[in-house]
């Protein structure tokens, strides 16, 4: 039944691609929101980037993490690094021609904030005046700091000096949207049609559970460097079957590779490396049974031996010593717990559990190979150092997403990667308000030591010693989570194609790709 499958897949995108200038790529589960103010993962990453802009956006020149101006033309800030004002390009549009104005920012920016919006990353807005109380329903809107003056200027008034603001305007939730369009389509806004971008492509088509199609933009704002006439995203789940397509030329370019298949393409050409600012780890719930012990998430953390986890997934995978990245200020390679299975016995001894009363846990994951095998080894760590027995309870993308923020399960495995290249972004994550934290876990003095790094200067040792001293906490003192691995991103990319790059917060900007075979 694969294999029927597979050869219709063939057949259909193989055909796109013969007629004219298409560039495919795998997409590994169904979006759950085009809707940018809502979209939080991974999984929408490369459809919105080419949907759509924001202010800023990364070059896709260098190292692929340098600020150049998008819709904006310049900025500038003040001399108490408070007010940042943006000019916007002359004469930018819609996809549908009309012009986009400053004002279609304040529109998004107060849709992210509203709490009845229910946006993750509404928490990334609040270093603006007056938009922490907004966003949690205890202040008006006039208060907080965003304002339009004009059609082409943004002013953004910030509670504190924040030096990673910078980065904040080219993340997706913060691209503009159209409020005409929204009260007119209500959720159907984002549908093909409907759906109004600024980016280098827009939404033409999609088939639920099969593939989004975008088709060149002419209203873009470089409309002329923009050499792909077509995008599609095409939605393959299963990794040998997005293997398959990409060696049977219906895709050309496909990531999340298996363990196995990584062993047989090695040393290929058209495997490629990219540096990631990502940590994966271990999510032990604190709000839930077993694991709302203290005792009980310490034994778990040391009785499994993170230094063997680049042999069993076989990308690159190196053990994370620190949930930071090596590349981020505050990174240590000695904040978390050691593998030691004897303290993890006595550990789990002293929070009552033992022979007669053994440890039995549920690990919540991704129904991917990669996901599944990590889950194989920890519950064969857990299983021999600590006696435990651990079920593997694994989900689709979607349904994974939504049991995660039940928090129904005592562990899950979960990654984070860099949004903006500042530890801030990682360490956020984490604290009481924020809309990525998954583990039932705050503390206030976590909160109050990332707040107080978040104002200072980068590179400060003050900011150096304040995120080490709260992933310490985090990580050795509460062990509500456990680093496990750092790792590249490894993609095939098809041949015939230029200019294609996956940056460090793994970011694949398509507006100067082409295929080699056509004029420049």
């Amino acid at each position: 039944m694969r294999a029927f499958f597979l050869a219709i897949y063939v057949c259909v995108f193989a055909l796109d691609a013969s007629a004219s200038n298409v560039f495919r790529f795998r997409i590994t589960g169904v979006p759950e929101t085009l809707d940018w103010n809502l979209a939080h993962t991974p999984v929408e990453l490369t459809l919105l980037l080419n949907l759509h802009e924001g202010l800023m956006t990364f070059s896709t020149e260098g190292n692929g993490l340098t600020l150049e101006p998008a819709l904006a033309e310049s900025y500038r800030v003040s001399a108490d690094g408070k007010t940042y004002t943006y000019r916007l390009k002359k004469g930018l549009k819609w996809s549908d021609g009309k012009s986009l104005t400053a004002r279609d920012f304040v529109y998004s920016w107060k849709r992210l904030l509203s709490p009845a919006t229910g946006a993750s990353y509404a928490y990334l807005l609040y270093d603006i005046q007056g938009a922490r109380a907004f966003g949690k329903g205890q202040g008006s809107w006039d208060k907080v700091g965003i304002k339009a003056p004009d059609d082409r200027t943004l002013i953004v008034q910030l509670e504190n000096p924040v030096s990673y603001w910078k980065y904040i305007p080219s993340f997706w939730v913060t691209f503009p949207i159209r409020e005409d369009s929204v009260s007119a389509h209500g959720t159907s806004w984002t549908q093909p049609g409907k759906m109004l971008t600024a980016g280098p492509f827009m939404l033409s088509a999609y088939d639920l559970q099969s593939r989004y199609i975008l088709v060149k933009n002419p209203n873009y704002r470089d409309a002329s460097k923009v050499q792909l006439d077509e995008v599609h995203g095409v939605i393959v789940t299963d990794d040998s079957t997005a293997l398959n397509l990409y060696e049977s030329g219906a895709l050309d370019f496909v990531t999340d590779l298996s363990t196995l298949d990584l062993v047989r393409l090695k040393g290929r050409s058209d495997l490629k490396t990219f540096p990631y600012l990502k940590t994966g780890y271990l999510g032990m719930v604190s709000s839930k049974f077993p694991t709302n012990q203290k005792k009980v998430r310490r034994a778990i953390a040391m009785a499994i031996d993170r230094s063997g986890v680049g042999r069993v997934l076989k990308g690159g995978q190196i053990e994370a010593k620190s949930y930071l990245p090596p590349e981020l200020a505050g990174h240590s390679d000695s904040i978390a717990l050691k593998f030691n299975p004897a303290a993890a016995k006595e550990e789990l001894k002293n929070a009552g559990f033992g022979p007669n009363r053994p440890l039995s846990l549920e690990i919540l994951i991704p129904n991917n190979d990669k996901t599944m095998v990590l889950a194989q080894f920890v519950q064969a760590q857990l299983k021999q150092n600590l006696g435990a027995a651990v079920s593997i309870r694994p989900f689709d993308n979607k349904t994974f997403r939504a049991q995660v923020g039940l928090k129904q399960y005592p562990l899950f495995l979960l990654s984070w990667g860099a949004d903006y290249p500042d530890p801030d972004n990682f360490m956020s994550v984490f604290t009481s308000e924020g809309g990525n934290n998954r583990l039932g876990w705050s503390n206030s003095k976590y909160d109050a030591w990332v707040a107080e790094a978040r104002i200072l200067k980068p590179g400060s040792s003050k900011r150096t010693e304040l995120y080490q001293k709260a992933q310490n906490l985090l990580q050795i003192e509460e062990a509500a989570l456990l680093p496990i691995y750092y790792e590249p991103i490894r993609a095939l990319i098809r041949e015939g194609f230029l200019g294609v790059k996956v940056n460090p917060l793994n970011y694949m900007y398509l507006r100067g790709v082409r295929k080699n075979n056509l004029p420049h």
